[in-house]
């Protein structure tokens, strides 16, 4: 009973710790990237190189926007596409029989999602409502038939993608949607709904913001959703825990960044004129991709939230990160290696402006075995330096650095490494010295072993013989 309870206190300890490792910190600045998996198929190992790159930064997130009028890229029980359903092409691509579109199935997110976590980069899936849902209108359509969908994709021309949110088929429709992956996504932290470029009902969007949030974060969810719904006008009534990336600023009746951080709204910032990349044959050229990165480095800096506008912000208390954002609609015939390297080159870039901005802080843990100055934290590549007690008769067999995950050069008895993007732990192992002399008073002790051991041999043997002749 002891040992089960043991077992059960260590469980829990596993467990909380996992939890504060692969969590975002929420005191730091998130770095991220967003990549459009509902309108190009990218393979789970081309997925895993993005995340390798997150991860060699502070604070990473992917954000996977997994559905989009073009298709659902993501498997979809309610609506039948399903991996059970799907014709597999090239060994593990799944593609919807009916549609001709490969999508990812729940196996493959769930590869993704450990992933993300043992590279310590926050996984953010986004299922888009209520606009861009031509994707799953087509599904509906397919199984139900056009009567059931026609009750709610009432727009046409732009508006073709949007559901009517006050139709009540139409809202039984996206909850449908959110209880399957409410359910499937239930160990994220984060949940983006969505919710740009949203023209249909425009009165009513701040009530079904409020309701799609309270359902999600009843569920545990934060939520994340774009900021063009929040205007001016209906800001007081939408929840201010609701975090806000944003895109893009649409006119003078809509909320500016400073307009959220005065109402307490969160905001992570991707400007679509800087960090948005659109990739096509026509703008891959070696001359636009670097005009893109010089122009993040050179122009732009996290004050710039309106386009390339001059701008000011009153505060970036409330701004708590930015990512760069890749969209794929008109990326056919483009190379993934390609796009991966400018989203990356912008990426860095990115970081390289606002690197400065609430930076995150790791600690390395106390060893009795190192001397090392102390400090309250560190940053990212800081150099540390360190060296190691010498303890009498033995010698230092081995010094690991995150189980040997972080290098280290060693110069005059001198450690040294730079601070990678999570705490450190430092290892020593010591092995008795070979060349050890066995002082004078252990070879007495030898000498009495052996003599004891021989008289103790003998009265037996005496002993023995005695108590047969007396018999």
């Amino acid at each position: 009973m002891k040992h089960r309870l043991l077992y059960f206190i260590l469980f829990i300890c596993t467990f909380l710790f996992n939890i504060n490792v692969f969590a975002l910190r929420d005191d730091s600045f998130q770095n991220g990237i967003l990549l459009d998996v509902g309108r190009r198929y990218y393979t789970v190992e081309e997925i895993k190189k993005y995340i390798d790159e997150l991860a060699k930064e502070d604070n990473p997130f992917l954000q996977l926007h997994l559905t989009d009028d073009e298709s659902v890229g993501i498997e979809n029980t309610y609506l039948d596409q399903t991996k059970e359903n799907a014709i597999v092409k090239d060994g593990n691509i799944y593609v919807n029989p009916k549609t001709n579109r490969a999508f990812l199935t729940y196996d493959q997110i769930t590869e993704i999602m450990d992933y993300c976590k043992s590279k310590n980069v926050e996984f953010i899936p986004e299922i888009d409502v209520p606009a861009h849902m031509t994707g799953f209108f087509t599904l509906a359509r397919l199984k139900f038939g056009d009567e059931f969908v026609n009750k709610f994709a009432k727009g046409t021309g732009e508006e073709a993608g949007n559901i009517d949110i006050v139709a009540p088929e139409g809202d039984a429709f996206i909850f449908k949607i959110f209880d399957e992956y409410s359910a499937f996504f239930k160990d994220c932290k984060y949940m983006h709904i969505g919710f740009d470029e949203y023209t249909y009902r425009i009165d009513e969007k701040a009530d079904y913001i409020n309701k799609l949030f309270n359902y999600l974060d009843k569920k545990g969810f934060i939520v994340r959703m774009w900021n063009d719904p929040l205007t001016k006008s209906n800001i007081e009534k939408i929840s201010n825990k609701i975090e806000v990336t944003y895109w893009d600023y649409y006119g003078a009746d809509y909320a500016t960044v400073d307009d959220l951080e005065e109402k307490g709204f969160k905001v992570i910032m991707t400007n679509s004129y800087y960090l948005f990349f659109v990739p096509s044959v026509a703008n891959t050229n070696k001359a636009d991709l670097e005009y893109t990165v010089n122009d993040i480095l050179n122009n732009w800096d996290i004050n710039k939230w309106d386009r390339n506008v001059d701008s000011k912000l009153n505060s970036v208390d409330n701004v708590i990160g930015n990512f760069v954002c890749l969209w794929s609609e008109n990326s056919a015939g483009v190379e993934d290696e390609v796009i991966r390297n400018q989203v990356i080159a912008m990426f860095k870039a990115m970081i390289r402006k606002t690197k400065h901005i609430r930076p995150t802080k790791y600690n390395i843990k106390d060893n009795e075995d190192i001397v090392i100055q102390e400090k309250e934290y560190y940053l990212k590549d800081d150099v540390v330096e360190f060296t190691v007690k010498e303890k009498d008769g033995y010698e230092i067999e081995s010094v690991k650095i995150n189980n040997e995950k972080v290098s280290y050069t060693l110069e005059d008895g001198k450690y040294k490494f730079n601070m990678p993007n999570s705490d450190v732990e430092i290892i020593v192992e010591y092995k008795k010295n070979v060349g050890t002399i066995i002082p004078p008073n252990t070879i007495d002790y030898i000498y009495t072993y052996y003599l004891v051991s021989i008289i103790s041999t003998l009265l037996l043997i005496f002993g023995y013989r005695k108590l047969k002749y007396n018999k």
